[in-house]
């Protein structure tokens, strides 16, 4: 138990746990909220731990679109699992000055778009990734808490230097 709740408190931080409930915001109170839940969120990615995967129920709504398939919170959770197998050491960070955001204000919604920069590897197979990718976050304020409704984005070149 202990050890979950020192997962939660990062995820806790990027949903927002402030005192204005979400359904209670500005359209601009949810347009920095978004920009700051999509910053929080490639910090806690970029984790090697299991916050990317404890954080889902927290994170995400009952049903998400994750990068083009709908994923229920259990399929998303397996599937963020295989990726930290896959790449455990993860570093996402978004490129200065590339994120938009766009709000809703009516429907409480607010999406964001940014040009991330990333490293990934994994030491035991001897790979490693770097490139650049588009990155989506759509976020509902609609709910006493901010909660992800979808995910996704497109590889772009890679730099020189990275492998496979």
């Amino acid at each position: 138990m202990r050890n979950r709740i020192r997962h939660v408190w990062p995820v806790a931080a990027v949903i927002g746990m402030l005192p204005v409930a979400a359904h209670a915001l500005s359209a601009s109170e949810m347009s920095s909220r978004t920009a700051t839940i999509a910053e929080r969120y490639l910090q806690i990615w970029s984790s090697n731990e299991a916050g990317p995967v404890a954080g889902v129920p927290y994170m995400y709504g009952p049903s998400v679109m994750f990068y083009g398939q709908r994923y229920s919170q259990s399929q998303l959770m397996a599937e963020k699992r295989r990726a930290i197998q896959q790449w455990p050491v993860r570093r996402y960070v978004h490129r200065p000055g590339t994120m938009r955001v766009v709000c809703n204000a009516p429907a409480r919604k607010c999406a964001a778009r940014s040009t991330i920069d990333f490293e990934i590897s994994n030491p035991s197979r001897g790979t490693r990734r770097t490139g650049s990718a588009k990155f989506d976050l759509g976020v509902s304020f609609a709910e006493p808490h901010p909660r992800i409704l979808y995910e996704g984005g497109s590889l772009n070149k890679r730099r020189p230097g990275g492998s496979s």
